[in-house]
């Protein structure tokens, strides 16, 4: 696999991915924020595209490539331990009702397990990825162009297309799992190696009428019986089309440029470090939102409403994405060091074994 260099527009959107991604959680919370029809109105508007999050971390990744290594994955393991624990920590000391005896022992478990336990099921479908990388590109340089896109389009029409205009699934998770991730990270080698080209003109009419779209099929699902069937979910094909515009989008974005001796700017600097903290928001997010709601409403935290409530709302959570990424910086600056030790470690034990 090529070596690529990270385009910071491009972990500028990891990022922007990462704020969608806590803003669809703290979302639960909009009508304590806006009321009426002006709340239905932004909580189609959110949910109809803070789900593409995940697909556009995904597509980078695989627009990139991933490398296995032993030292990254204890890497990402002990980064993901100590979130789990302060996760752990956080929620004992706020809300220690929901962590009594059995409940926090297996919190605590899962803590020191958090890819076998599958904790974080972005992170288990993340690492099992990571793992099959290798083989996922040797079988990618066997294909053919035509073979490789036949195949996109089967994967897409089956767990993407099928699931969007009929409700059933072929792998019941509405795409967080490891089958959508190995599709959109094939998807994301594919538009590397034979699709990166410019978007079309009628790309940003396509992304706002989807758009559009998921937003309306939020707030009027279909409901049948059993059936509660809207377009918002990760594996839509409504989302997948909307990630990959976004992808695009920023790829040609020109704000980010390089100084004249070849070296990234400061901006480019503090967005790629910024970025590569993006774990401690997945680990601890989800948390933060519900404790920090909490608190604001139990201290008698009044909405501005309106516009301006959802704006409030808004803030929220950039300050607790601000926050998470925060203490990925910390967490790195104390245990960075620890961390890279034990991989070399674990590696140099590993080839032993090899051998």
């Amino acid at each position: 696999m090529e070596k690529n260099i990270r385009n910071s527009n491009h972990e500028l959107l990891r990022i922007l991915a990462m704020y969608m991604i806590v803003f669809i959680h703290a979302n639960m919370y909009l009508f304590r924020f806006v009321e009426g029809g002006v709340g239905t109105f932004l909580n189609g508007m959110v949910n109809g595209i803070c789900n593409i999050g995940v697909s556009c971390f995904i597509l980078i990744s695989g627009y990139y490539g991933v490398r296995f290594s032993v030292r990254k994955f204890v890497k990402m393991e002990c980064m993901m331990i100590t979130y789990s624990l302060l996760e752990t920590a956080l929620l004992y000391l706020f809300v220690p009702e929901q962590l009594q005896g059995a409940a926090l022992l297996e919190q605590l478990v899962k803590s020191f397990l958090p890819f076998i336990t599958r904790k974080y099921w972005f992170y288990s479908a993340y690492v099992c990825l990571f793992f099959l990388s290798g083989y996922i590109q040797k079988f990618i340089e066997c294909l053919s162009r035509e073979a490789f896109r036949k195949l996109l389009l089967l994967l897409l029409l089956l767990f993407s297309v099928f699931p969007t205009l009929f409700y059933f699934e072929q792998i019941p998770d509405n795409g967080k799992g490891l089958v959508q991730m190995i599709m959109v990270y094939m998807l994301g080698r594919y538009i590397r190696q034979y699709r990166d080209t410019k978007l079309p003109k009628a790309a940003g009419v396509i992304f706002a009428l989807l758009w559009i779209v998921n937003g309306i099929s939020h707030e009027i699902p279909i409901q049948f019986g059993g059936i509660y069937h809207h377009l918002c979910k990760d594996n839509s094909i409504t989302n997948l089309t909307m990630a990959v515009i976004l992808f695009y989008a920023f790829k040609e974005l020109k704000i980010l440029h390089r100084r004249s001796d070849g070296r990234n700017g400061t901006v480019s600097v503090i967005i790629n470090q910024a970025a590569g903290y993006v774990f401690a928001v997945f680990a601890l997010n989800n948390s933060l939102v519900a404790i920090v709601m909490e608190q604001l409403f139990r201290h008698g935290f009044q909405s501005a409403g309106g516009i301006w409530g959802f704006m409030q709302l808004a803030g929220i959570v950039a300050a607790i994405l601000l926050v998470c990424l925060c203490i990925g910086a910390v967490r790195e600056l104390v245990f960075g060091g620890a961390d890279r030790r034990l991989g070399v470690f674990v590696e140099r034990k590993w080839e032993r074994v090899r051998l």
